[in-house]
């Protein structure tokens, strides 16, 4: 793990876990006196002597109205007998949920335990049942056995982008696909040499015309490939086969923190400092190092599902600065993602494109995930240009009335639309974080 300067402290939370990753089939039952599960439908008409399925019901209700229910108000509207049952019929519920909308189970123990002291029993067993269903999960990263090597095997199913792969690359055995976006696609294969999984990045065709483009392109990956942290994704090499360019990676298991924020939901307050703050560390580096990434954003940060930490991914579009060679990127060419494209990226001057504007996407992440919502908004790419310069964020604690005004003013911060109005650097900004973390432990 590469060296944070200015003594930012890097390992003194102990964290549990960013994210408890979703179970894929339900939990069995526990052996508790409780309300039937929540994947049984409830009754339209509730029994007028059945307060549990009453609280169900409304409780569901509200879950599906994208509102965020307060377990403790539906407990303190039963009396004391049936409130055990009740808590834990809730809970599951609300897991639940989180399940079926693909979401990852973020309330930590911790946190419950805090909440239900007096309920700790009940609160450890729900959670060793989610936990057993985990454990016992046997996941594949194999879909199907390594594509074969013969002259007649049939391509992938190319994307409209893209040019059609064979079943192998080079020496390496595509599996399947991973994902794919508006700079490339992202495979799973095998490399038989090294016996290990990778994935493999093949840029679309119209990202790299030109041999400027080719050479942005080389450069960046060269550079980030010395680049050693681990939450930066490592890259292995970058290869060539006839006419086409593509980039050997490690292959992070997980999902996207996009994934955990579609449908504009938010993530616990602490959680998304913590986040905020890895990630700030990890750009610390290249930085230093004379490389922007210059589109950070939810789909290129991997959640880690074994460190459950996050993991920044794809340097495709980095800008690597160095001194003696020529600027490879033309003064209003765009590079990034609109919605987390700071002012003087959205105008396309290059000159002015530095680890500030990194900054500036990560405060973009950062008040996604506070909030749920992005602070700049737009129905079309040019309208979202436009309102990179003039649209004025809400502050975040209008969004979510917990977030108090210093988080809501750092989280500004790192968005103002001056680069000299923002935080001086990702090391500055890790730094307050840090600070700000301590705060809520304390």
């Amino acid at each position: 793990m590469a060296n944070s300067p200015d003594n930012i402290e890097e390992t003194e939370y102990e964290m549990p876990a960013l994210f408890v990753p979703p179970a894929a089939s339900r939990p069995q039952a526990a052996q508790i006196p409780v309300a039937p599960p929540p994947s049984r439908p409830v009754p339209a008409v509730v029994p007028i002597d059945d307060p549990i399925g009453e609280c169900l019901m409304r409780f569901g209700d509200e879950l599906r109205a994208g509102v965020r229910p307060k377990i403790e108000d539906y407990l303190n509207e039963v009396t004391p007998p049936i409130r055990e049952s009740l808590l834990v019929a809730l809970l599951r519920v609300e897991l639940t949920a989180q399940l079926d909308d693909g979401e990852p189970l973020f309330i930590f123990k911790p946190q419950f335990l805090e909440r239900f002291p007096q309920q700790k029993a009940l609160v450890l067993q729900l959670f060793k049942e989610f936990e057993a269903a985990e454990t016992t999960d046997v996941r594949s990263e194999h879909t199907a056995e390594p594509f074969e090597t013969a002259p007649d095997s049939k391509p992938l199913v190319p994307g409209p982008n893209s040019t059609p792969m064979k079943s192998t690359l080079g020496r390496f055995q595509v599996i399947r696909e991973l994902g794919s976006g508006a700079n490339g696609r992202v495979f799973l294969a095998r490399d038989p040499k090294l016996g290990r999984d990778v994935a493999i990045k093949i840029p679309h065709v119209e990202r790299l015309r030109t041999p400027q483009d080719i050479e942005r392109f080389l450069r960046a990956t060269r550079a980030a490939a010395q680049l050693r942290h681990e939450n930066l994704c490592p890259i292995y090499e970058v290869n060539d086969i006839p006419g086409q360019y593509f980039l050997v990676m490690a292959h992070i298991k997980g999902k996207p923190l996009s994934h955990f924020l579609n449908e504009h939901k938010r993530l616990p307050i602490r959680q998304s400092v913590l986040i905020a703050k890895l990630i700030a560390l990890a750009m610390v580096e290249p930085h230093q190092k004379g490389i922007v990434h210059r589109d950070l954003k939810p789909d290129n940060i991997q959640i880690d599902e074994e460190r459950h930490q996050p993991v920044i991914m794809d340097f495709g579009l980095a800008h690597f600065d160095m001194p003696d060679q020529p600027q490879l990127t033309q003064d209003g060419q765009l590079m990034g993602t609109p919605y987390y494209m700071s002012p003087e990226q959205a105008v396309g001057h290059s000159e002015e494109v530095g680890p500030l504007t990194d900054l500036y996407a990560l405060g973009v992440i950062f008040y996604e995930m506070l909030t749920g919502e992005r602070p700049i908004t737009g129905r079309t790419v040019g309208e979202v240009l436009r309102n990179v310069h003039t649209q004025q964020p809400n502050p975040p604690n209008q969004h979510r009335p917990q977030i108090d005004q210093a988080l809501s003013d750092l989280c500004l911060k790192a968005i103002a639309k001056t680069p000299t109005e923002r935080f001086g650097s990702m090391a500055e900004f890790a730094k307050v974080l840090a600070s700000y973390l301590k705060t809520m432990r304390g």
